[in-house]
């Protein structure tokens, strides 16, 4: 089972930070920790999957092939860095990705037989750059060359303490417009995906009877609001629940789930 994408708080918050860098054309800051759900929601944000999905089958270089999505108002790419990563590779990887959605908007826009030596100006507004505590400080001078030259909002997400550290580069620290800690779900976020999932599994769960908020407060513990580690533990409960032949979920059916996973520090 794999939790489907739900617009949580947090969500929202940053959907209102990276409209803010978008609209100022600043650099933007967001960090939190591993698993509560950033690179996913700057995935969902910027329709990420679909888009990657069609430069992985060529779409934009085929002819006779049309986008799979409406990509009218999309204007954002998200690029992830090597772990060994040179400012040329970071140069060389993000100005091919522009080009690859360049051409693919332009399919939308135009049609299928337009012809790309008459791009007047990239259709890129955006650029994300997830993991980008991988990069180094030629590469980050390198993201902030490409940040002058095109003149586009850039985000780059990372874990606490990100922050810190670019405060020793100040010709890029003074470049970032704003920053956002992305911060894990709330108790009340936590049992509506729980409610949801177990609904869509026909598993009924009342928060008023008590050994299923038993079972709530278990996964509330043990996951300290971090979504990666719902996700598998839930996964892990379901199959504990059908080894079993068991028709609900409860606090012993966790916390076995839990003693089947390598669960480190949750903070």
């Amino acid at each position: 089972m794999t939790i489907e994408f739900i617009s949580t708080k947090e969500y929202k918050r940053f959907t209102e930070f990276c409209k803010a860098c978008h609209k100022e054309k600043y650099i933007g800051l967001c960090y939190g920790q591993a698993g509560v759900g950033k690179s996913q929601s700057a995935h969902y944000y910027s329709e990420w999957d679909k888009i990657s999905e069609d430069i992985k089958t060529s779409v934009p270089v085929l002819p006779g092939i049309k986008p799979s999505l409406n990509m009218e108002s999309l204007n954002t790419i998200i690029y992830t860095p090597e772990v060994c990563n040179t400012p040329k590779s970071i140069k060389d990887d993000i100005n091919g990705l522009m080009l690859l959605f360049d051409r693919l908007k332009e399919k939308f826009k135009y049609g299928i037989g337009v012809s790309f030596n008459e791009r007047v100006k990239s259709h890129v507004e955006m650029l994300i750059v997830d993991e980008a505590d991988r990069l180094q400080p030629k590469s980050l001078e390198q993201i902030r060359d490409l940040y002058d030259r095109y003149q586009f909002a850039v985000i780059l997400i990372g874990m606490p303490g990100i922050e810190k550290r670019l405060v020793r580069f100040p010709q890029l620290y003074s470049r970032v417009g704003f920053s956002h800690e992305y911060k894990p779900l709330s108790e009340e976020e936590v049992i509506f995906i729980i409610k949801n999932h177990c609904k869509a599994l026909e598993i009924e769960v009342n928060s008023s009877d008590f050994s299923d908020h038993e079972t709530i407060a278990a996964v509330i513990r043990i996951t300290h609001g971090n979504f990666r580690l719902m996700n598998r533990l839930l996964k892990q409960s379901i199959r504990i629940m059908k080894v079993n032949q068991l028709s609900s979920v409860s606090k012993e059916v966790v916390e076995a789930a839990r003693e089947c996973l390598v669960i480190g520090h949750v903070y």
